[in-house]
């Protein structure tokens, strides 16, 4: 099946123009704080996420910012104290608004709507657009090697102004692969600095690599492979238009694959010839037309403390250590070792890092596993 969904985004508010225009400079804080008021009010944020707090790492280019609650991703609202022409932005990381769509009920579309206000203007200024293969037996690395053979490539539609008659032409985007061992798991098709850019990787190996916050679902799957588009600037400003249009789940679902397709229809070549799409391409056309779609299920876990552990079990030699000294020295020793652990604990005084980690982190866990007996049974125990 295809998942398609919006994986994070940047909103900016903008002052309308009628008030922009007779506006002091010196009244730009003031108006900022009414702007992000009266979003925090639509956007229900203190509801979801919990009671508004500085932000001492605001999203770059602005100086003063505020998040919401104790959580391990990242959400931020922010302007600049004396730049009123930056706005005020709102950054969702992935995880932040994968929560909020959970939380709220609210696909992306919705909440665009939900948020409108004659207090400002609304705009994009990044969106990513993702179509997740889950079970397909799409191989990225048979991906790049076509790209490596000049036997696929992006192309574009175009149509002629005057007779309306259609035709595709090529886009020689750069494209990079990341080798990890004899398989390349991440592609990037365009250039960093563009409006938009493609990255397709090997989501499951991903998710398992870094403990990620879909661990339990890439594990459930035989093979997931994402397509990511991101788009910024004038394309972000485009797509958060035409969000505003939409009226339901299918009309979503089929402006993400159409945005997918149009800047990144990847197709078969024959010495410099068309000859289709790809079979990954074919699939996803396949959903627009038949309209059935399966919206991406969000996910607000954190695997911090299992990557913590895993690295404990698996990665640092402390097993070996131990089993080392029971080997030579028994059971007792072992003991020892643990009890001289567990005592050194009852006298540690954490760092400040770890202090904000629990405070952004702590509640989540608690909500997420009731209990360690939980949390060990998902986590740890697969892994001996």
């Amino acid at each position: 099946m295809i998942e398609l969904g919006v994986d994070e985004l940047t909103l900016v508010l903008q002052l309308p123009l009628s008030v922009k225009a007779k506006m002091d400079p010196s009244d730009w804080p003031c108006l900022a704080e009414y702007m992000m008021k009266r979003f925090i009010c639509k956007a229900r944020f203190e509801g979801i996420f919990g009671e508004i707090r500085p932000e001492c790492r605001p999203p770059m280019g602005y100086d003063i910012g505020f998040s919401f609650g104790e959580h391990n991703f990242f959400l931020a609202i922010a302007y600049h104290q004396i730049r009123g022409d930056m706005g005020v932005a709102i950054k969702f990381s992935a995880q932040a608004l994968d929560y909020y769509t959970e939380k709220s009920g609210m696909k992306v579309y919705e909440f665009l709507k939900a948020v409108q206000d004659k207090a400002y203007t609304t705009r994009l200024s990044r969106v990513d657009l993702t179509a997740d293969y889950i079970d397909e037996d799409i191989d990225v690395t048979d991906i790049y090697q076509s790209f490596i053979d000049n036997k696929a490539a992006v192309f574009r539609e175009f149509r002629n102004k005057k007779t309306g008659e259609k035709s595709y032409r090529r886009c020689d985007l750069e494209y990079q692969g990341f080798l990890k061992g004899q398989e390349v798991p991440t592609i990037y098709l365009g250039s960093a600095q563009s409006n938009s850019r493609l990255r397709i990787y090997d989501k499951k190996r991903e998710q398992i690599e870094r403990n990620g916050t879909k661990l339990a679902k890439a594990r459930a799957c035989k093979n997931w492979v994402r397509f990511e588009g991101v788009f910024r600037h004038e394309f972000a400003h485009q797509i958060g238009e035409n969000l505003l249009t939409v009226t339901n789940d299918n009309e979503y679902a089929n402006l993400i694959a159409n945005i997918m397709i149009q800047k990144f229809r990847i197709m078969v070549i024959d010495k410099g010839v068309i000859e289709d799409d790809t079979e990954y391409i074919k699939l996803l056309m396949s959903y627009i037309s038949n309209q059935t779609f399966i919206l991406k299920a969000p996910s607000s876990r954190n695997y911090d403390i299992a990557k913590s552990l895993t690295h404990l079990f698996f990665g640092s030699g402390a097993v070996s250590t131990l089993y080392k000294i029971r080997s030579i020295w028994g059971e007792e020793a072992v003991k020892k070792v643990l009890d001289f652990i567990y005592d050194y604990l009852k006298e540690y005084e954490p760092n400040d890092d770890c202090r904000y980690w629990l405070r952004k982190n702590a509640n989540d866990y608690r909500i997420n596993y009731p209990s360690f007996d939980s949390f060990m049974r998902e986590n740890i125990a697969p892994r001996l």
